[in-house]
């Protein structure tokens, strides 16, 4: 136990230990008390996301805690995480919450199917509506994007953004759902280990396979361990990266 005097007689070693205590404490406690969170995720700086597509929009609907929330008001995308308590699941909008709006706040309507950026035929007292709660957004919180329309590329056209160019991001598909990769440059581009860059990788997720042979969307002849393969990886990038489109016939 030769530990023992070493750490009762190192000062710092003591109060590192006595923090650490006070700190495992706190949280047993907090987590022992009904109806309280250990720790508070809600109030936080606004996370700024650029220009995104509907379909990204939609992870920040507050199902992911550790995810911000965002609600789009004709295309601008406001960080509404501080009003959790009514745009998070259980909440009296949270219906809005990942969508754009728009329809539904210039039509005073909680309904998902009114949640677009649909307002041509809007009446002028709904367009007046509208503006307010535009102008109550702006007021309340911030701006941290803009909703953009997603990329429609061909597979040649998706090949262009293969990493190769620094200037352009880098792109994958997986069942024709295009993701930017670009943070991940160092697996995924020229001098990555990945060869994914630029393809569709469907087939090549599913068998595990690093070969570009198996970069296509051709499913057949997969077992459903293959199959399994493939939903695991589509829900990883699905929550890594961002969604920026969609691959088209050529």
């Amino acid at each position: 136990m030769e530990w023992v005097p070493w750490l009762l007689h190192d000062n710092w070693n003591i109060a590192v230990a006595v923090f650490v205590a006070a700190l495992l404490v706190l949280s047993v406690r907090a987590w022992l008390r009904p109806g309280e969170t250990p720790l508070d995720f809600s109030h936080s700086e606004p996370q700024h996301c650029g220009d995104i597509t509907l379909q990204e929009l939609a992870k920040y609907n507050g199902r992911d805690y550790f995810r911000p929330i965002y609600v789009a008001i004709k295309g601008q995308i406001f960080d509404v995480t501080d009003a959790r308590d009514f745009y998070g699941p259980g909440g009296s909008y949270q219906v809005f919450a990942g969508k754009e709006c728009a329809r539904a706040l210039g039509k005073m309507a909680i309904e998902a199917d009114q949640c677009t950026g649909q307002i041509a035929d809007l009446t002028r007292r709904e367009l007046e509506i509208l503006d307010d709660w535009e102008l109550k957004f702006n007021q309340k919180y911030t701006v941290v994007g803009k909703v953009v329309e997603p990329k429609s590329l061909t597979l040649a056209q998706l090949r262009e953004y293969n990493g190769s160019e620094e200037a352009k991001p880098i792109y994958l598909s997986i069942c024709g759902t295009i993701f930017d990769v670009s943070k991940g440059r160092e697996f995924y581009g020229p001098d990555g280990m990945y060869p994914f860059a630029g393809h569709e990788c469907a087939r090549a997720f599913a068998l595990l396979s690093t070969d570009t042979a198996d970069c296509n969307n051709n499913l057949e002849g997969l077992n459903s361990m293959d199959r399994e393969n493939l939903r695991d990886w589509q829900a990883k990038f699905h929550s890594k990266y961002s969604i920026v489109g969609e691959v088209v016939a050529s």
